[in-house]
């Protein structure tokens, strides 16, 4: 009842001690009241963070991918958000919300995407990927894919059941790499171990290869994506800048190192070097952003002082991947690291020239082991600097532990076979 309140007046006559009440009234109540705002700000932020962010601030990766390519078909009669759904399943957007915003922003343009594939990226903006699908420029009908990774001899299979065209003339046509477009600087600078080979200059993406062209034309234009790759990353240019692990290391003053990469321990990456670094990245790693470490991994194995740290054998690579590429390059099935095999010998084999970890094969391979998509190509001249000689991939999403010791090493293995990993 309006009543119960009391002027300003009424209540400066009333007796002390009911003023006193009052005020003790007034305390509570404004107590009550910022606790009540208390509750509603956290309780504001519980639900900004568990239901507003989820349903309105849509998760975006910003540029346009990190050089991995996906390849995503579009079906016909597909809704935009089911354009949005497969680009976020595939990792190309961060999320589905994203891609409809950005959609919407640009007067529905997703609703103008036209069935077929779409060579990509991984983790483009919403915006970014929008763009690209629409360019009609960008649109691939009919295509073959070539993923990231693959070996020669594999690529050989893919395309021959896809055009029909025998194994044997990609094998023959691979015998002149230069012939199909490879530029001869990538064969300068050999020991009498490296191969002219056409092994990392076959570039991954979607192809428009069909029965009518010939083994020499495929390889050619896949040589021709690689040439074009290389230069959009600036590869030959940033090469020059990769500075030396261990510049004080004299290679000269070790009896027992029977190689050392560079021509008088001068720190000098060739390209076929870097190239080779680049295709045992791509073999190896899990995890587009794991790429740059490991690439100086294999650089740190490749040049620090093996006697100093006394954590390998050799200035070698010490790579799975690598005994593995040989064993498919003569026919055999390859082995994982959960056999039970005697893997010292295996991987020191001195009569092997793909045993990774032989002293006796310290420093490069014969030719790469994979071919590169542009993520490792870039890894491999933009190594993220660290004193790392080990790692393993250790967690579902890919991503791998590394460490600095072998002791270290063998904890973080323990943590991957935690996992289900290893």
């Amino acid at each position: 009842m309006l009543g119960d309140f009391r002027t300003e007046d009424e209540r400066a006559d009333a007796p002390r001690s009911h003023r006193r009440k009052d005020s003790g009234k007034s305390l509570i109540a404004m107590t009550l009241v910022v606790a009540l705002f208390g509750v509603i700000g956290v309780g504001g932020w519980w639900a900004y963070n568990n239901v507003i962010k989820d349903y309105f601030v849509a998760e975006d990766f910003s540029g346009e991918g990190n050089g991995n390519q996906v390849v995503i078909t579009i079906e016909e009669g597909w809704l935009v958000s089911d354009i949005a759904d497969e680009l976020e399943a595939q990792g190309v957007v961060a999320s589905a919300k994203a891609f409809l915003n950005a959609s919407e922003d640009a007067n529905n343009a997703g609703q103008s995407i036209q069935p077929g594939s779409y060579a990509m990226e991984e983790e483009m903006s919403a915006a970014a990927a929008l763009e690209f699908m629409t360019d009609p420029a960008n649109l691939t009908l009919d295509h073959v894919v070539v993923p990231e990774g693959k070996r020669s001899f594999e690529i050989y299979e893919i395309l021959s059941g896809y055009t029909g065209v025998p194994i044997e003339d990609f094998e023959a046509a691979a015998q002149d790499p230069e012939a199909l477009g490879v530029d001869p600087i990538w064969f300068e600078g050999f020991s009498d171990r490296q191969v002219k080979s056409v092994e990392g200059f076959l570039f991954p993406s979607a192809y428009e290869f069909d029965e009518t062209m010939t083994a020499e034309q495929m390889l050619t234009e896949m040589v021709k994506r690689f040439n074009a790759t290389i230069t959009e990353i600036g590869f030959l240019d940033k090469l020059a800048q990769i500075e030396d692990p261990d510049p004080d290391y004299d290679p000269s003053a070790n009896e027992n190192q029977t190689f050392y990469p560079p021509t008088n321990g001068e720190f000098k990456i060739q390209p076929w070097m870097a190239l080779q670094i680049a295709s045992i990245v791509q073999s190896e790693s899990g995890i587009a952003s794991d790429d740059p470490k490991i690439a100086q991994v294999m650089y740190n194995k490749m040049y620090i002082n093996p006697y100093s740290h006394e954590q390998t054998n050799c200035n070698c690579f010490e790579s799975e991947a690598i005994w593995n590429y040989g064993r498919l390059l003569n026919g055999e099935d390859a082995i994982t690291s959960g056999e039970n095999i005697d893997w010292g010998a295996v991987m020191r084999d001195p009569d092997n020239p793909w045993s990774p970890s032989a002293v006796e094969h310290a420093g490069y391979l014969p030719s790469a082991i994979s071919n590169p998509g542009a993520a490792a190509l870039e890894s491999a001249v933009s190594p993220e600097a660290n004193d790392y000689l080990f790692f393993v991939t250790a967690f579902d999403d890919g991503s791998a532990l590394f460490a600095e010791t072998y002791a270290e090493h063998q904890e973080n293995i323990d943590v991957a076979e935690e996992n289900g990993i290893q």
